[in-house]
């Protein structure tokens, strides 16, 4: 009898959840490497192969995955995991076949993980590839590669279903008949790509005058894109989903902060505490602003909070400090995002007439799709701040040179 299978599934039992047992994880890998009956690596690769695509098909996509990872475990279980999603990824042909959205996660793992070597994705058994390129030779190594597979067949195998989004592999076509867009053009337009490479300087410089004026540009070609796609499409609006991986530390404050950023861009998120998941729904302009503008303010957010002066405290108080600076944070920046969308907005209106009805009409339709997509959804309550930690983050906040104060 092949014990293989057994040892596979008790180990990443015992390597996550209430019961999980480290003494267990390291008493199979043992069993694991000494192991001659039946060839481990090989099937420990389709295991692991077999539940990404599980994954997939209960509507879980790569980057999904690779966070998950990179939340809870660590760098050696995060890189097994980039290589098996990019193995996955080759064997199934995903470049050839998978949606647009699907490639560009693949290609992001690969830019994330340039360790992953290629002899890995060739090579009919991943795990066994790994130990070659690792030299990875002598007992304790294989044991402890052993153990970094448990671990992360025990942290895949205990997620639930997700909502899907988006077509699932078994549903792409035998070959993709469009071909791939650049980057900049996924949307529709180069002025996406203009406002990256804006966003992008506003967090690379190390002077807050300079990152303001940036940011304020680029803020300021978001809202004039946004409603001239609206009205172009004389108020017809599609509906795209996209989830976006929120980091830790403070990963529900952060979130605070992607919400504030969707509101003012007219989309609407659904936040997965457990995975610190967040899907964002709405038109696709603003979709991908609202992805640009949250990653570009979680940059700056994170800046101020490491100039802030606080108190000396213990290390939990400390932590409460920059839990509540980062809500309040976001809360405050909300705040002055709306004053500045309402007088963009305002001048839309000048230049192209009541933008009202169309407005509302799209609102209607973000929100019919979040009603389809989580029809279960509740709404939140914040925690209970630091009270220095709030009155800090507001003044940081309000330090933020915003398009409406300039054109004030």
């Amino acid at each position: 009898m092949n014990p293989v299978p057994e040892l596979l599934q008790r180990g990443a039992d015992a390597a996550v959840g209430r019961t999980a047992s480290q003494r267990v994880v390291d008493d199979v890998a043992d069993q694991l490497v000494a192991c001659t009956d039946a060839d481990p690596l090989a099937q420990g690769s389709v295991t692991l192969l077999s539940t990404i695509t599980a994954l997939y098909e209960e509507g879980w996509q790569p980057l999904d995955l690779l966070h998950v990872v990179r939340r809870h475990c660590t760098a050696e279980v995060t890189g097994l995991a980039a290589a098996a999603l990019l193995h996955e990824a080759e064997l199934s042909d995903a470049t050839a076949r998978a949606p647009e959205s699907w490639v560009r996660q693949v290609e992001a793992i690969r830019a994330l993980r340039p360790d992953v070597e290629s002899p890995v994705d060739a090579s009919p058994s991943l795990l066994a590839a790994r130990l070659r390129l690792g030299g990875a030779s002598d007992y304790i190594a294989v044991s402890d590669q052993w153990i970094a597979v448990l671990t992360l067949l025990g942290r895949w195998q205990s997620l639930p279903r997700l909502t899907r989004i988006g077509a699932l592999p078994s549903q792409w076509p035998s070959a993709r008949t469009a071909r791939l867009l650049p980057p900049d053009t996924v949307v529709g337009s180069g002025m996406l790509g203009r406002i990256r490479g804006l966003l992008a300087k506003a967090d690379s410089t190390e002077f807050e005058e300079e990152a303001d004026a940036f940011t304020a540009k680029a803020q300021e070609l978001m809202t004039k894109y946004s409603v001239d796609t609206l009205v172009l499409a004389e108020g017809r609006t599609d509906v795209v989903s996209r989830r976006v991986h929120v980091d830790n530390p403070h990963a529900d404050a952060r979130a605070q902060l992607l919400h504030v950023v969707a509101t003012v861009n007219r989309t609407r998120v659904v936040w997965d505490t457990d995975h610190a998941l967040a899907t964002v729904v709405g038109a696709p302009v603003d979709v991908e602003q609202t992805e640009m503008l949250f990653t570009s303010l979680s940059v700056q957010a994170a800046r101020a909070l490491a100039r802030a002066p606080r108190p000396a405290r213990r290390k939990k108080a400390a932590s409460g400090f920059d839990t509540a600076f980062l809500w309040a944070y976001a809360v405050r920046l909300g705040e002055r995002l709306a004053e500045s969308d309402a007088l963009a907005l305002e001048e839309a209106s000048r230049r192209s007439g009541d933008l009202l009805p169309m407005l509302a009409t799209q609102t209607v339709t973000v929100e019919a799709e979040v009603e389809r997509l989580f029809p279960a959804t509740r709404s939140v309550r914040g925690p209970r701040l630091d009270l220095a930690g709030w009155e800090s983050g507001r003044a940081a906040a309000n330090e933020a040179d915003l398009p409406a104060d300039r054109q004030r």
